[in-house]
């Protein structure tokens, strides 16, 4: 299981590899690949709904409310979306993140998805690994070649698994169809024996883990949050070219004055949310303010990590080009991912970008505010 977090940590530099190259850039309500396009080079989209028939020679990265791919991708496909369907093919590794997947079709390489349903098809075939995370995991039909690891609140399987199965949930099923090439480890909180699991596989494991030491689901959905803000951030790159340029030149001239003002904005705007929801009249006005906290939260973590990454690898490099801000946001992230994990400083090295990313974001937008004026 760990080997297979190190792999998807691995995979979050992979995009920067492939967005550094010749890109086919999209962006529009609706993006549409039609079934006579044939397309030579990485596409990255984004809108509404995206939906691919045609014929990509390469990689796409996109993010979308509802992404359709019926076609041929024959690369890497790396896509974040409200719904994401796949009734075609992936020639290589397929990462997925939403709220609602549904695999029907043919992945040559690994799968990675999560989301709250996951659904795997019985037109499915993957021919790598899959690992899969989210509330409702459906194994319905298909077939995986490789190994496959599920974390999930409600886990149905009922597949074809060419290799060894290892289920991390609190309620796990097999149904009658359920044909596993090797062995099947369920690792539950619940005190469970194989009588009371029906269509138990002949080479069932089973392990009882204490609730508080169960990591595997939170670890398969910190891959998932940082490839989707990965992918999220590169768009916003490309679309925000020069504010993003800005921005960063802007965090690294003030460090300690940023993350002070970060720290009294993290302090003072939630006792600012609660007052104005006593108020009763203001209730509307604090959910504005809610949301508009969550965002800068949301945005100010990319600006962490594209910070921490750029510069270190500024730090080494003699000429300043615009792709080390796609190299950066990667590597700033794994290097995120890193620090925030250390035993005893974690947290605290936590805050401390929080309270960065937040006071620089303010004192960006506000310095634009008085100057405009």
């Amino acid at each position: 299981m760990r080997q297979f977090i190190l792999t998807g940590m691995m995979a979050l530099a992979l995009p920067v590899l492939l967005v550094a190259q010749g890109s086919d850039y999209r962006f529009g309500t609706t993006v549409r690949i039609n079934e006579s396009d044939t397309i030579s080079t990485n596409v990255i989209a984004a809108g509404q709904f995206v939906d691919v028939f045609g014929y990509l020679g390469d990689d796409i990265f996109a993010a979308s409310r509802n992404l359709t791919i019926h076609g041929l991708v024959s690369d890497d496909a790396i896509v974040v979306a409200q719904s994401v369907t796949l009734r075609g093919s992936v020639g290589d590794m397929l990462i997925a993140a939403g709220e609602t997947i549904v695999i029907d079709g043919e992945v040559a390489g690994d799968l990675f998805a999560a989301g709250n349903e996951v659904r795997i098809a019985a037109n499915a075939h993957i021919r790598g690994n899959v690992a899969l995370a989210g509330n409702e995991i459906i194994f319905e039909g298909g077939t995986v070649d490789g190994w496959l690891r599920i974390a999930g609140n409600d886990i149905m399987v009922n597949g074809t698994a060419n290799n060894f199965v290892e289920l991390y949930g609190n309620d796990i099923a097999f149904g009658e169809a359920y044909k596993p090439a090797s062995s099947t480890t369920i690792s539950t909180p619940h005190e469970i024996t194989r009588e009371d699991i029906k269509n138990a596989p002949a080479d069932l494991n089973i392990i009882v883990e204490d609730p508080d030491e169960a990591w595997g689901t939170a670890l398969l959905f910190s891959i998932w949050f940082y490839v989707s803000m990965l992918i999220i951030g590169i768009i916003l790159i490309l679309v925000f070219r020069e504010t993003m340029t800005d921005l960063y030149r802007f965090s690294t001239e003030r460090y300690l004055r940023n993350t002070g003002l970060g720290l009294l904005l993290f302090l003072a705007i939630p006792i600012a949310i609660i007052i104005l929801i006593v108020l009763i009249l203001t209730i509307p006005l604090s959910f504005i303010v809610m949301m508009l906290y969550g965002l800068a939260l949301f945005v100010s973590f990319l600006l962490v990590a594209l910070t921490l990454g750029t510069k270190s690898i500024r730090y080494f490099k003699a000429t300043e080009v615009y792709t080390d801000y796609f190299w950066g946001l990667a590597l700033g992230m794994i290097l995120i991912a890193i620090l925030t994990a250390l035993p005893y400083a974690g947290p605290f090295l936590n805050l401390l970008l929080i309270f960065f990313g937040l006071g620089t974001l303010f004192s960006y937008f506000w310095q634009l505010r008085v100057n405009s004026i």
